[in-house]
């Protein structure tokens, strides 16, 4: 039997699942999935409501019939002007033993790609997918790819990373927390958000996640590539991204006009002497800065060691003004056959990431650990 390339079936998800938990939680022994985990594969890949049998997963298959790669693969229709174009998202590419196996992940890629999708996208692709997509001729879109961090307290947020990797880091918490006072002190403080930067145009204010759904679908139509949401759907993708239980609480905040339509609208998680983490935002670039200040300013009211958030175009100017770091930590590709869908990514302007892409499932920022 010749190595092959086939579509996810459900009686895949056993083996999909321990070859996800070997390569992205990093297990030196063998560890069987969760139920948690395998419940939440079969619902991200066969329960979704976008859910297209057309356009499935993918499993490499050795020559023995045992599973040694997977590309999940998740649809999203989307508008483009009176368009609905159908977009397909490639996550959590992974390959058991590429040594052995060197080109199991190019035919992965290959096969997604040849799909009847429109639009071919990946936002979490690592430096081995990337060069994988390039060979292809499938260039790096430059301001998707961007993740940015804004720094609050610098000494807390430096213990807050080294505490994921090495839990006893957080015994140097109170000293970070000296620190940091100290820096506040500082008549220049350079990270202290902008608590006097006088009035606003758009005034933020706490809601909830069913206020936020609605409030995003008018939103969404600010971008002219847009997923095709509607209140089933969007909630059932909010729902998902609402228990990611390693980023903290989620905190939804919107901004009204004076006869009470939306105007902005942000979704994030934070966590006292953590990162917090910004899932989405809606919001005209020339209006950015209001929200980005908000933000910073909620984050660190509620003791937030600083914020970040993988791109969306539309903040990185604003961004850039408030002295946040930029570096690439995942990267962005898109691939259409009709060129003239990939105008709103050359634009900045494509609601295809965040919860508008991959970063709603639990496979990002949940450890399924019971």
């Amino acid at each position: 039997m010749a190595d092959c390339v086939r579509p996810l079936e459900p009686q895949d998800i056993p083996a999909v699942a321990r070859l996800f938990v070997k390569a992205f939680r990093k297990r030196t022994h063998a560890t069987e999935p969760t139920l948690p985990l395998l419940e939440h594969l079969k619902q991200i890949y066969f329960a979704n409501p976008w859910h297209d049998p057309d356009i499935p997963s993918r499993v490499y298959v050795d020559g023995h019939g045992e599973i040694r790669g997977f590309i999940g693969v998740t649809v999203q229709p989307m508008l483009f002007g009176d368009r609905t174009v159908r977009a397909a998202f490639a996550g959590s590419l992974t390959v058991d033993q590429p040594d052995r196996h060197p080109l199991a992940g190019a035919r992965l890629i290959r096969s997604f790609l040849g799909g009847p999708q429109d639009l071919s996208i990946t936002e979490t692709a690592n430096a081995k997918a990337l060069r994988m997509w390039q060979k292809l001729g499938i260039p790096l879109d430059t301001q998707y790819s961007l993740n940015w961090i804004r720094l609050l307290r610098p000494a807390t947020a430096t213990v807050s990373a080294l505490k994921h990797r090495h839990g006893a880091a957080k015994l140097l918490l109170p000293l970070a927390h000296l620190a940091d006072r100290a820096v506040a002190r500082m008549m220049s403080d350079p990270f202290r958000p902008h608590l006097d930067a006088g009035p606003r145009r758009l005034s933020f204010s706490d809601i909830d996640r069913s206020a936020f759904d609605r409030a995003a679908l008018d939103l969404a139509e600010l971008y002219p590539l847009r997923p095709a949401w509607d209140e089933t759907s969007l909630s059932w993708f909010s729902s998902h991204a609402a228990i990611k239980r390693n980023f903290g609480e989620p905190c939804y905040r919107l901004a009204t006009s004076r006869d009470g339509k939306p105007v902005a609208a942000y979704a994030y998680f934070r966590r006292p002497d953590d990162f917090a983490w910004l899932l989405q935002s809606f919001v005209k670039p020339e209006q950015a800065g209001d929200l980005i200040d908000d933000m910073l300013l909620d984050a660190h009211r509620h003791g937030c060691s600083a914020v970040r958030g993988a791109a969306q175009p539309w903040l990185n100017n604003a961004l850039i003004c408030r002295r946040t770091l930029f570096l690439t930590r995942s990267f962005y590709l898109v691939h259409a056959k009709d060129k003239s869908l990939l105008a709103p990514f050359r634009d900045g302007m494509a609601l295809a990431s965040g919860l508008a892409g991959e970063s709603w499932m639990r496979l990002i920022g949940d450890h399924f650990d019971d």
